[in-house]
């Protein structure tokens, strides 16, 4: 009878456990995909680079992409992909400095009103030319409360922003902030294309985007290979290579599947990776590159239940 008891107390164990991986799942799957994504972006941010020339860069991406605008690009894939065709007035440099990419330069009136004017013959991919209508139109759509967009809080300590010349926008800051600058690293969309769209959730624009990059976007299927073409009009030079193609790609192995038998020029790796299962040839095709990023980890718990409460807390 005793150990009848025994084994009926170790199954109640074993489910309860179940269950708490599972509402644990629940809670925090989101949360732990977000961090995974994360992870490789900080830790493992090794990249390898082919020697071989040719027109066509080869890499991977591993999911589908939602909406390929960059206003509301939220997933991996998606940002990728717009990230090739779309560019705003300011980015990082490789030493982590601001410098402009649409914008010829910026200064500071005082401690919150900033001037940017904008580098002249750029233009979107069907040739018409970037002006500061184009960064209005941008600030304005992204805090439009119909259009639902994590990136609307980047604009919340902005007052106003207003095009002064064809060239050149005048920015507002409700107070000084330390990342002012970096809000202009958002891609702008065009003004031309979606001022007049009733519903820009569901525009065919996020499909089949028209953006302002060094590549456009050639082929793009739900579930297959994404293809770019390098965009002739852009500024200061054309792209080098001609051509891009991300391979779709399921199982989280088949990039680093894809990288040993040469099928890809570009991926990335796992610290287990790099230390047991790279051979000597795999260095004679790839160079092994390590780059910092701009990102964070955490891990978050639902301090609603109980096993997460401190008991001093509850008592």
């Amino acid at each position: 009878m005793k150990e009848k008891n025994t084994e009926r107390k170790k199954r109640e164990e074993v489910l309860s456990s179940q269950k708490d991986r599972e509402i644990f799942s629940a809670y925090y799957g989101m949360a732990f995909q977000q961090m995974k994504i994360l992870l490789r972006a900080i830790f493992f941010w090794l990249f390898f680079i082919s020697f071989v020339e040719a027109s066509t860069l080869h890499q991977t991406i591993s999911g589908n992409a939602g909406r390929l605008n960059p206003l509301l690009a939220t997933d991996t894939t998606s940002s990728t992909i717009t990230s090739k065709i779309f560019v705003g007035l300011l980015k990082y440099d490789k030493h982590g400095n601001i410098i402009g990419e649409l914008a010829e330069k910026y200064w500071w009136e005082n401690d919150t009103t900033l001037f940017i004017n904008l580098k002249k013959n750029r233009t979107w991919h069907d040739g018409k030319e970037i002006t500061a209508e184009d960064v209005v139109f941008t600030y304005q759509t992204a805090i439009n409360p119909k259009i639902f967009t994590p990136y609307s809080s980047s604009f919340r300590v902005v007052k106003s922003v207003e095009a002064k010349t064809k060239y050149q926008v005048k920015i507002k800051y409700k107070k000084p902030y330390f990342k002012a600058l970096e809000v202009w690293m958002m891609d702008l969309i065009p003004k031309h294309i979606l001022e007049n769209e009733e519903d820009l959730m569901n525009s065919e624009f996020n499909k089949k985007p028209l953006g302002n990059g060094m590549y456009k976007l050639s082929k793009f299927e739900f579930g297959k290979d994404v293809e770019f073409v390098a965009y002739d009009g852009f500024k200061p030079h054309k792209a080098k290579i001609e051509k891009t193609i991300l391979h779709y790609t399921q199982d989280p192995m088949a990039e680093f599947l894809m990288l040993k038998s040469r099928k890809i020029d570009i991926g990335s790796l796992k610290p287990i990776q790099v230390d047991r299962q790279l051979d000597k040839d795999f260095t004679k095709d790839y160079k092994i590159v390590k780059s910092p990023a701009f990102a964070y980890t955490y891990l978050g718990f639902n301090l609603k239940k109980k096993k997460f409460q401190d008991k001093r807390v509850r008592e």
